[in-house]
């Protein structure tokens, strides 16, 4: 069982790996959604094997995370459930704890958390198969593009920097437009309900520990700034004045009540503001939490106050290294660097829709066997679909012609197989561009 290894690596090195790669808020490592699922994948890879188990049960009793607490240990455990029925509502676990769909490209991208799992729900609910099936193959790779620049490698740029009269005079001496386009009207829907949705899950979690452990976290007596204990116990008070103010006060479980003198019950607007409000014995991380709240907070060329740097989309139009420097402010010596991580993650992404249409066609290979397999799949994820009327039969087919090394596999739908055109596409073209720098 010693041997049992994972991304081949040894359990216990992955676990010292794990800790290494979380960062560090306040002495305690947040645990997220991400990394949850990597401890399944972990167990499902390894079959449940003893030492995985145990390495796991040992990881959450680290003081790194739990600070060697009970408390703080349930506390954990409680978080740990509820990212759980994230994942499944995300569509990246199934019934019995296994990864499934759409999981490769979460995990492998983990560092990018929550911007992975922000394109796992754009696949899912098919908003990037209708940007990928435009007409016109060049505005669907620029669309993409733009989705892309959104999620991975975001840079704000200053305000003084981006005013209209310095934009105006670097423009007409650089090709770059320097400034980020919108999201789409439709992506930024989606994923707005669907930080909306983990907005829910994580209150009800914030809400449910409160009220299971209401003795445990105890009254909240000191000022979040000053530390300074105020009032007391008016509980046993008899007055009217006192029995009116506990009748009509707002009912209170995981909100701070310094808070709630301003009018606010448990219901939270946002993960930022459920983070800052809630009861002081609650300790949330926002790490923790894959809120999309930083993606669909409208930033834009339609908001001045938040601009996002278009150094991604500029590049993959023109290819000047010089402009990027001079006109989106990007430092040379970042440069290669910035480029080469956008590079890897379109070949992550690439690489995990190949698997994904492996398996598709291997899975529906025979259609009785596919409608099995599919009825068997409690989430579909939106990319992990089949269509019998436009699924290409003869297993021979390739698109060499088409510049795609990926021969097409059998009875993968045209809506998937457009998605891949695009992602290798603008993965081929971004990276030609880019090794044009090694010269």
């Amino acid at each position: 069982m010693g041997n049992v290894v994972f991304y081949g690596l040894p359990i216990d090195r992955v676990q010292r790996l794990v800790l290494s790669k979380l960062p560090r808020l306040s002495g305690s490592f947040p645990l997220s959604s991400t990394l949850c699922l990597r401890l399944f994948n972990l167990l499902h890879g390894s079959d449940n094997a003893e030492v995985a188990v145990k390495s796991i049960q040992s990881l959450f009793k680290l003081p790194q995370i739990s600070f060697g607490s009970d408390t703080r240990r349930d506390e954990l455990l409680h978080h740990f459930r509820f990212s759980i029925d994230y994942l499944r509502r995300a569509g990246l676990l199934d019934l019995h704890g296994r990864p499934m769909n759409l999981f490769a490209i979460a995990a492998h991208l983990y560092h990018t958390d929550p911007s992975n799992l922000a394109l796992v729900t754009l696949l899912r609910h098919g908003v990037m198969h209708e940007i990928c099936g435009q007409s016109s193959f060049i505005k669907a790779k620029t669309d993409f593009m733009v989705i892309m620049c959104h999620l991975f490698g975001r840079r704000y740029l200053p305000n003084s920097y981006a005013n209209e009269a310095t934009l105006r005079q670097m423009r007409t001496s650089n090709p770059s437009r320097i400034i980020l386009p919108s999201l789409p009207t439709s992506v930024r829907k989606v994923l707005v309900e669907h930080n909306t949705e983990i907005l829910r899950v994580f209150s009800a979690y914030a809400f449910l520990y409160a009220s299971q452990r209401r003795a445990t976290l105890g009254r909240e007596e000191r000022l979040p700034l000053s530390d300074i204990r105020i009032g007391k116990d008016i509980s046993t008070a008899r007055s009217c004045f006192h029995q009116s103010i506990h009748q009509t006060a707002i009912p209170l479980t995981s909100r701070s009540p310094f808070v709630a003198n301003s009018g606010h019950s448990d219901q939270c607007a946002s993960v930022g503001e459920l983070v800052r409000t809630c009861h002081r014995g609650l300790h949330l991380n926002d790490h923790a939490i894959p809120s999309l709240e930083h993606i669909v907070a409208g930033v834009g060329e339609s908001n001045e106050s938040a601009q996002l740097n278009a150094y991604l989309l500029d590049f993959f139009t023109h290819g000047q290294t010089q402009s990027l420097v001079h006109a989106n402010g990007i430092r040379r010596g970042d440069l290669w660097y910035v480029l080469q991580e956008f590079v890897l993650t379109l070949m992550t992404i690439r690489g995990a829709l190949e698997q994904l249409l492996l398996k598709a066609s291997e899975l529906h290979k025979d259609v009785n066997v596919a409608s099995e397999a599919f009825e068997n799949l409690d989430v579909d994820s939106g990319f992990f679909s089949l269509d019998a009327d436009t699924a290409e039969a003869d297993e021979s087919v390739t698109d060499s012609d088409s510049g795609i090394p990926f021969p097409r596999p059998a009875r993968v739908s045209d809506r998937d197989w457009k998605v891949y055109e695009v992602v290798n596409s603008v993965l081929q073209e971004f990276d030609e561009k880019f090794k044009k720098m090694w010269a």
